[in-house]
């Protein structure tokens, strides 16, 4: 007797499997944090939004374009971007972890992440994009200028409309493309945050939700490099309970994180990274152990320095790893 539809992953195929000995970069949603942060418990060398968080397509998509923009056009729409309230200065393209208390020092730490950006997706070979909802701002009588957060200015600055599937394929077939002759290697994932967005009401986030779903298998459609991870479904109609949740039953709790991890495991790693990525958990975990109880002074040092040489014998062994 079965009592759940379980996701049964399937592997990819030779040219979508990941390498966890090469970076890995993350943007977009929160849930983009939730697997970089377990990757990273793996000592798997991920970077998760960079750039803060994004959560519709267009916003993600420009913070791309401008990561590899030219530096005269990346100033010119970082300046564009910025401006102050309540004494702090904030940025459109950004979310609120971007914050300065002068218009010199909010443009530095902007180009600063940019740059950033820019580097790590040069050498990485792991892309992983998580769009959140197709609801978008745009700010009153600047059509078409889509804001990354609101930053608690009134509604009346804004136009709040949904994208449409063509205007979301519409900017990332370009992207998607400039991105691939940069670098060849990097493969692209992209995926959908389970995380509701329950302002937009039951309906609202549920047409978002179709509209990014739809988007996604377009895409993966057009292009061999690209594909995309089911961690929307995975949530929704594999775990598909409230106790998968967290007290606000809205963002997954870390049981279903783990389980989707295992999931996203099964999909895009050969055995042998699998257990690349288990040994770095265990060597990690030896690391951050405290103990307890109290015990001789002489045994915590001897265990510490054990740890840290079974860490230095695992990145000697693994160099692209996570180096702490």
């Amino acid at each position: 007797m079965r009592f759940r539809t379980e996701y049964l992953a399937k592997g990819a195929g030779e040219d979508l499997l990941l390498d966890p000995e090469r970076g890995a970069v993350l943007i977009g949603s929160c849930f983009s944090d939730y697997v970089g942060e377990r990757m990273r418990r793996s000592l798997w060398n991920a970077c998760s939004n960079p750039c803060g968080v994004l959560y519709n397509p267009a916003s993600i998509a420009t913070i791309l374009h401008l990561a590899i923009a030219s530096p005269d056009e990346r100033a010119r729409a970082v300046e564009a971007a910025l401006f102050e309230k309540d004494g702090k200065w904030l940025s459109w393209l950004f979310d609120s972890s971007l914050a300065a208390r002068s218009q010199e020092e909010a443009f530095a730490q902007a180009i600063g992440r940019l740059e950033n950006l820019d580097n790590m997706l040069l050498e990485c070979r792991t892309l992983i994009i998580t769009f959140g909802t197709s609801w978008i701002y745009e700010l009153a009588g600047m059509e078409g200028y889509i804001v990354a957060n609101c930053h608690k200015v009134p509604a009346s600055a804004f136009r709040r409309r949904r994208m449409s599937l063509t205007e979301i394929q519409n900017i990332w077939m370009a992207l998607l493309l400039r991105l691939h002759l940069r670098n060849p290697k990097m493969r692209v994932i992209f995926t959908v945050s389970p995380v509701r967005h329950l302002k937009d009401g039951f309906e609202g986030n549920s047409r978002s939700k179709a509209v990014l779903l739809l988007a996604c298998e377009s895409l993966c459609d057009a292009m061999a490099y690209i594909d995309y991870f089911p961690a929307f479904e995975i949530i929704t109609d594999d775990l598909r309970d409230y106790r998968f949740y967290t007290s606000d039953l809205v963002h997954p709790s870390a049981q279903a994180v783990e389980y989707v991890w295992t999931k996203f495991c099964e999909r895009y790693l050969s055995a042998c990274s699998r257990h690349i990525l288990s040994e770095g958990e265990k060597v990690l975990a030896a690391l951050n152990h405290c103990p307890v109880i109290r015990i001789d002074s002489d045994k915590i040092a001897a265990n510490q320095a054990e740890a840290r040489s079974r860490y230095a014998e695992f990145i000697a062994a693994h160099p692209g790893m996570l180096h702490i």
